[in-house]
């Protein structure tokens, strides 16, 4: 009788610890899902467009121009990049919202740019990349003038470097002192997660008004 009661307790403080345990993993389980949750809402797309477009309003004024890794082409790509921005130093752009609609203007020496922009937000895998839409309404084309992009989408000319026969749009990051716009290559997929090939970046620093 003795072994019975035992054995019963026995299996009742196994079937207790399995309890517990699976408690345990539920709620690990349970904090993983909100925390991937949490994540996706904060990178949502209509927050990353939103956060974007509150910071990106003021004036700016052009940095520097620079490269991505491009292989083969780096060091006759980075000689172009550097003689370019020669020509950008004076560059300044202002994005401003007016009646509900956002609007882009700037101004190279004699050269000056106006129109419409917007930013949109392209989903891959689980993380939204920004880019940003310029609608032009006078002066050349913003590819054209910060990356003397041709008609078939080739910044600076170049042809061989990844990606960059196709960079046809310009991805935007931004933080409260600078700006960064990139006519990037083409996108693909590695061990840490998506990434952009090639690129020819613009950088700017924001004008205290």
């Amino acid at each position: 009788m003795k072994i019975w009661i035992i054995y019963g307790i026995c299996v009742l403080m196994l079937a207790g610890c399995t309890t517990v345990e699976s408690q345990k993993m539920r709620a690990e389980r349970d904090q993983l899902l909100k925390n991937y949750e949490d994540l996706r809402e904060e990178n949502s797309e209509l927050k990353v467009k939103d956060r974007i477009t509150d910071t990106v309003l003021g004036k700016w004024r052009f940095l520097n121009l620079e490269m991505a890794e491009s292989g083969v082409t780096q060091e006759v790509a980075e000689a172009k990049a550097a003689l370019y921005a020669l020509e950008l130093r004076n560059l300044t752009l202002e994005f401003f919202e007016e009646k509900g609609i956002y609007h882009y203007r700037g101004k190279k020496g004699g050269t000056e740019i106006f129109g419409q922009w917007t930013v949109i937000t392209i989903r891959y895998g689980d993380e939204p990349f920004p880019f940003i839409r310029f609608i032009r309404r006078a002066g050349p084309e913003m590819e054209k003038l910060l990356f003397a992009a041709t008609e078939d989408g080739r910044a600076l000319g170049l042809s061989s470097a990844p990606g960059l026969d196709a960079a046809r749009d310009v991805s935007i990051s931004v933080t409260p002192d600078r700006l960064y716009l990139t006519m990037h290559g083409k996108m693909q997929s590695g061990p840490s997660g998506w990434v952009q090939s090639g690129g020819v970046r613009c950088y700017f620093e924001r004008v205290e008004q």
